[in-house]
């Protein structure tokens, strides 16, 4: 038996999605709907220059009142996109302490053009706040126009996934996996600290969330589901003096997190020592494939960004 899933669909009804991608977004949504146990809890917010709740968030039910309430969603005016995703997420807000997950899905083109924020930092750091408070975003675009960069930086400045399709079609296979995860879900709030010696600098090459309130430095990871992991790339600056010390204790790592259902998980710290050799002796190491790939990875991701700020 697990906790309800609380989320909120949240469609774009603007001029810009009119035709085949409001269509698709309402397919789109509807198969949420039906794939949601009658116990878990979803909201519906539309919205275009205005705002409006269709269905307030309680539990699905038999779900008449959400199919009901899509069958009337028509296209209107401009872009309200904060407006909507705050009014979704607000719905999530008041409990989400008491959900497996709280998460606002946005099924939209992405380009806000009214209302009291429209800009990509603005948009992106309010979806991180709410992330802290327990609703996260899941962004799906649609249509001709896709504004690629807010979608991107809602998804993952607030702690969830981005899609693109041209129709419901598209989206459904992604979805899919996003509802396995979020059902196959073992640990959530993974945080990593580390700390090192004062004359070691450490430098994080992934492109995740740092806090260093108090001087060690805590990675938000991604949540993680059951057979699947969350990993961190570490580079290490160590000075020419530290030689000739024998093993030398260089880093301690240590992960918190939480279940599902709210209770700690607990994890024994970890210990890397490296011992003291010589150039030649370290020039005829072999290379470690996982960094490798973890390196190819990574510099995938970067040429990915390269290419979107090009475009």
């Amino acid at each position: 038996v697990r906790k309800p899933y609380h989320l909120s669909l949240v469609i774009d009804r603007s001029g810009s999605m009119s035709g085949a991608p409001l269509m698709e977004a309402v397919r789109c949504a509807k198969h949420i709907a039906e794939r949601l146990e009658p116990t878990d809890v979803a909201s519906l917010v539309v919205f275009d220059d205005r705002v409006k709740t269709l269905v307030p968030a309680r539990p699905v039910g038999d779900r008449q009142a959400f199919l009901m309430a899509l069958s009337h969603v028509r296209s209107g005016g401009s872009t309200n996109l904060h407006g909507g995703w705050q009014a979704g997420s607000e719905t999530l807000l008041p409990g989400a302490s008491e959900a497996a997950l709280a998460r606002v899905i946005l099924l939209s083109d992405g380009n806000a053009n009214v209302g009291e924020i429209t800009e990509t930092e603005g948009i992106a750091a309010l979806c991180a706040q709410a992330a802290e408070r327990g609703v996260t975003t899941s962004t799906y675009g649609l249509g001709q126009d896709f504004n690629e960069d807010l979608m991107v930086e809602m998804a993952k400045r607030g702690n969830g996934n981005h899609y693109y399709g041209d129709t419901a079609a598209d989206l459904f296979e992604p979805f899919a996996e996003e509802f396995d995860f979020i059902s196959s879900l073992c640990a959530r709030h993974v945080r990593l600290s580390l700390a090192a010696a004062a004359d070691i600098k450490l430098r994080l090459l992934n492109d995740y969330p740092v806090a260093d309130d108090s001087g060690v430095p805590v990675i938000k990871l991604p949540d993680i589901a059951f057979g699947a992991e969350a990993w961190a790339l570490v580079e290490l600056e160590i000075p020419a003096n530290r030689a000739g010390e024998g093993n030398s204790q260089l880093l301690q790592a240590g992960v918190t997190a939480v279940t599902p259902e709210g209770e700690p998980l607990a994890f024994a710290d970890t210990l890397l020592s490296l011992p003291s050799m010589s150039v030649a002796a370290w020039e005829a190491l072999l290379n470690d494939p996982l960094v490798q790939g973890r390196q190819a990875e990574l510099a995938a991701g970067n040429m990915l960004q390269q290419a979107r700020a090009a475009a």
